[in-house]
């Protein structure tokens, strides 16, 4: 029978003038990890911060098991207020453990972050999960995880969420990290939350079906309406009178046909401009080396790199965070000079660059002076269109497009940064993280034009399925400062290399880390006064754990009794020689949570 931490009973949340989720009943059970999935501004975040508390619903009533600990990652977090990444992850720690922390440190290669200078996104994103892991709650909010950060380190977090066996609900845009994380999928359509068990994988078909049905639901509700329309038309004055109700029954039907009439993603048609053809060799490199200058460790970020993208090319470029991606860019757009070596830009190139910063973006703008600062038509594959129109083929009703674009979400920004850059015309198009932040109805549209782009393409992205369905070569930063060269899509690349050659090496400050750590760890007071909830719970439930492992064991070890099952089944014999070790280091782990959290528990009694 599950465990549930929290129910919720007619649970509902509005925004200014708008319901987002409206008469919401369900449950978190221990060992969940809940996808949520829908539109950006359907409510995802808005769940997770009423779930943490830091927002109150309009209705409804929320329970939650006593003494749980809840911990949101958020989808923009605010830089760190300390002076390094050690201190940082000590703060509010009730079990400061610094081989833990050193340990994860290095596991996220936080090592050389200082945290009084600018820090990048993925690294921002990352000491936010090591916050999160470190702090061991009960339940995990986990808001737009893998943005940001590199494929080696989803990678690790993948295998990391599913180890730490916890409760976890998570918004996602990555579809390979969500296949593989992913028991349950809450869906959000229309304020309604609709609630699907088992994994991710089939979600796609599971809402199409969905849909479906109430396509044809909507039609007999609308056939309905045609013909009381034709029956209160043509019907008898007085027998109308005498029948109000049926006349009250089709205003309600009217009604209903209008609330849940759905839209048709597939009449969004928008397709990138394109301007004239562009010279064979768009750009070309010659021996590029780059170092910056003014840095503690002088090293080349790029060395020797030589590579010519042709017209037409598509081309991904992954690596670890801060191996040089956005820095190689901007050196191929001439906004970054080599240090040596040279780049030559072919005759007729005409580049557009989409930020991943969003920094084109004016707060204090609204999406239609974004795209035009006067007049109210827009030129669109020569043609001119009313510049609402035009952003309502991005999903912005006409209030989304006149409010300040301090009120848009982090997909709405995108959103609009796409919208803008639809507009222009050229043949060398640069993406740097085009899919951060983005619902799967707009990721899908990014997709498909980027995929039907006649231009030249050249993408950076830690997304797998977006960089499947768009490129065929990859350019690799590799742990040494090289760039490799594949010819292929992304899972090609994979299966033949892994990725083991992106990992940044951290071998110069690890140990210096751990040498100076006590000398800059500030004295932590701890004050505990009880076991929470999920403390409390393994406190009673390891010892039967231990137990049923010890029996397990026992089993184990019988089959290999058998003297002579290495000659007559060796396949039987490795796999239970290999589940003996698996036991064992479970049993292990779970001896050591238990005298630990006995310990704990003697310490709290005795104070």
């Amino acid at each position: 029978m599950p465990t549930p931490l929290i129910t919720t009973h007619n649970l509902k949340i509005s925004q200014p003038n708008k319901v987002i989720i409206n008469n919401a009943e369900f449950s978190i059970n221990r060992f969940d990890r809940i996808i949520l999935v829908g539109k950006n501004g359907c409510g995802k975040s808005s769940l997770l911060k009423v779930l943490k508390g830091i927002d109150t619903p309009d209705e409804g009533q929320i329970w939650m098991a006593p003494n749980i600990k809840i911990d949101l990652l958020e989808q923009n977090p605010p830089i760190p207020n300390a002076n390094n990444v050690i201190d940082f992850l000590s703060q509010d720690n009730n079990h400061l453990n610094l081989s833990k922390i050193n340990f994860i440190i290095e596991q996220l290669g936080l090592c050389d972050i200082d945290l009084t200078k600018k820090i990048s996104g993925g690294e921002l994103r990352k000491i936010y999960l090591a916050q999160s892991i470190l702090n061991e709650p009960d339940i995990m909010l986990l808001d737009e995880p893998t943005n940001h950060i590199d494929l080696p380190t989803i990678h690790w977090l993948e295998k990391k969420l599913i180890e730490l066996n916890t409760t976890m609900i998570i918004v996602s845009h990555d579809q390979e990290f969500l296949k593989k994380i992913g028991t349950k999928t809450f869906w959000f359509n229309k304020g309604q939350l609709i609630k699907r068990e088992g994994p991710y994988d089939d979600f796609f078909k599971w809402t199409g079906e969905l849909i479906d049905i109430e396509k044809d639901k909507l039609h007999k509700i609308k056939q309905k309406i045609k013909s009381e329309t034709k029956w209160s038309i043509e019907g008898i004055s007085g027998r109308r009178k005498r029948n109000m109700g049926r006349v009250r029954e089709l205003e309600k039907l009217n009604q209903n046909y209008e609330n849940n009439k759905i839209s048709d993603s597939k009449s969004i048609d928008i397709s990138l401009n394109k301007t004239n053809d562009s010279s064979v060799n768009i750009v070309e490199t010659f021996n590029v080396f780059f170092m910056y200058k003014n840095t503690p460790i002088q090293e080349n970020v790029i060395t020797n790199f030589n590579y010519k993208i042709r017209r037409n090319d598509r081309i991904g470029i992954i690596g670890a965070n801060g191996s040089g991606k956005t820095t190689l860019i901007k050196i191929l757009q001439g906004i970054y000079k080599p240090t040596k070596g040279k780049v030559k830009i072919g005759e007729r190139v005409n580049v557009k660059y989409f930020d991943q910063n969003k920094e084109l973006i004016k707060l204090d703008s609204t999406p239609w002076k974004t795209l035009i600062n006067e007049g109210d038509h827009v030129e669109f594959l020569g043609k001119k269109i009313h510049v609402l129109s035009y952003l309502k083929k991005f999903l912005f009703d006409e209030k989304k497009s006149l409010q300040n674009n301090s009120t848009l979400s982090g997909g709405e920004k995108v959103r609009l940064l796409l919208a803008k850059l639809f507009l222009n015309n050229h043949n060398f198009l640069i993406l740097d993280e085009p899919t951060n932040d983005l619902d799967f109805e707009t990721l899908k549209l990014l997709k498909e034009n980027i995929s039907n782009y006649d231009g030249t393409i050249l993408v950076i992205s830690h997304d797998r399925y977006f960089l499947d369905h768009t490129v065929n070569k990859l350019l690799v930063f590799e742990n040494d400062n090289q760039i490799f060269q594949h010819e292929g899509n992304f899972t090609e690349y994979f299966k033949k290399y892994g990725l083991s050659k992106l990992i940044k090496s951290n071998t110069k400050n690890i140990n210096s880390n751990k040498v100076s750590i006590k000398t800059y760890i500030k004295p932590i007071k701890i004050v505990k006064k009880k076991l929470t909830f999920r403390e409390n719970y393994n406190l009673k439930a390891l010892p039967d754990k231990i137990e049923k492992l010890e029996i397990k064991l026992k089993k184990s070890e019988a089959i290999l009794d058998n003297n002579e099952l290495y000659y007559n089944d060796k396949i039987t014999f490795d796999k239970t020689l290999l589940e003996i070790t698996n036991i064992k280091k479970e049993i292990t782990l779970a001896e050591d949570e238990l005298l630990d959290l006995q310990i704990l528990q003697d310490e709290i009694n005795t104070k």
